[in-house]
């Protein structure tokens, strides 16, 4: 005779958020002078990449470019130059790195003080990007261990490798990525080798929280190149002996197509799930039962 299951808990799960301009700090109007503003910032409200918009009166807004500082996801303090604002044009530029805190905000003087700045955020989970931790590596004839100029997931994810440049110089070689999980415990990956002579793309299974190396064996010749970036398959955050997934939105549309979940009862970092929908800078829900066993 069945037995009823005890203690099931219906729980849902958000994951990141919208894009928000001015989410980290409303417009500032520029005084003529240099500004370094650490009050009055916000956030972000979910780690994101950061952005900066200018605006006003056109015709005073210079090229400058903001500094931030702040803390990335795994804590580390980092700092990031966004890109140049276009001469006498209003608009929004977009850094690469992630912040999980802004402390501080350095906005350059424009060229009158007409214009104005305003900090903010990209939506969250970004889609997947190839170059999202790492820029293209050129091959060096030897194997590289890179543990500096990482960038971090916004929530976390499954890493992805890519071959470049030179075809026949591309070697059925095998990234592997360290980093942490979601509870800051240290995982390792080798990712799947790429294909001889092939341009292309290879994606883990695994979700990491953060990247904290990678080592790219040599390739055949110097001409291969090989990011690190991230896909579309994001953490759970929760350990399941089976596949309790009930249904998952995308920007607060239920998902035709249940989402691919992959569950382990034990490594936090094997349970995934992968929307039927690609990943488009918008918030994402999952929702799922709790059980004891």
């Amino acid at each position: 005779m069945p037995t009823l299951e005890g203690a099931r808990r219906l729980l849902t799960l958000v994951y990141g958020g919208p894009a928000n301009t001015t989410g980290v700090l409303a417009a500032v109007q520029d005084t003529g002078a240099q500004q370094v503003i650490a009050r009055g910032i916000r956030g972000p409200a979910f780690p994101s990449r950061i952005t900066a918009t200018a605006g006003g009166t056109a015709a005073d807004i210079k090229a400058i470019q903001v500094i931030i500082d702040g803390v990335a996801p795994g804590g580390e303090v980092i700092q990031e130059t966004l890109p140049a604002f276009t001469v006498n044009t209003a608009g929004t530029v977009t850094g690469a790195k992630v912040f999980a805190k802004v402390t501080s905000v350095t906005i350059p003087a424009h060229d009158g003080t007409g214009a104005t700045t305003a900090i903010g955020q990209t939506g969250a989970p970004d889609g997947a990007l190839t170059t999202g931790i790492l820029a293209a590596v050129t091959d060096t004839g030897a194997q590289q261990v890179i543990t500096t100029g990482l960038n971090q997931p916004d929530t976390p994810r499954n890493i992805t490798a890519t071959a470049g440049g030179t075809a026949a110089d591309i070697k059925a070689i095998q990234v592997v990525v360290d980093g942490t999980n979601a509870e800051g415990v240290a995982i390792q990956e080798t990712l799947p080798a790429f294909t001889v002579d092939t341009p292309g793309t290879v994606a883990g299974t695994k979700a990491f929280k953060t990247v904290t190396q990678v080592t790219i064996p040599a390739h055949d010749d110097t001409g291969a190149t090989t990011a690190i970036g991230f896909g579309d398959v994001l953490g759970i955050g929760e350990r399941l002996a089976r596949n309790t997934v009930n249904r998952a939105y995308l920007a607060e549309a239920v998902e035709a197509t249940a989402p691919t979940v992959v569950v382990h009862a034990t490594d936090l970092e094997t349970n995934t799930f992968d929307l039927n929908t690609a990943l488009n800078e918008t918030q994402v829900k999952l929702e799922l039962v709790r059980t004891r066993s």
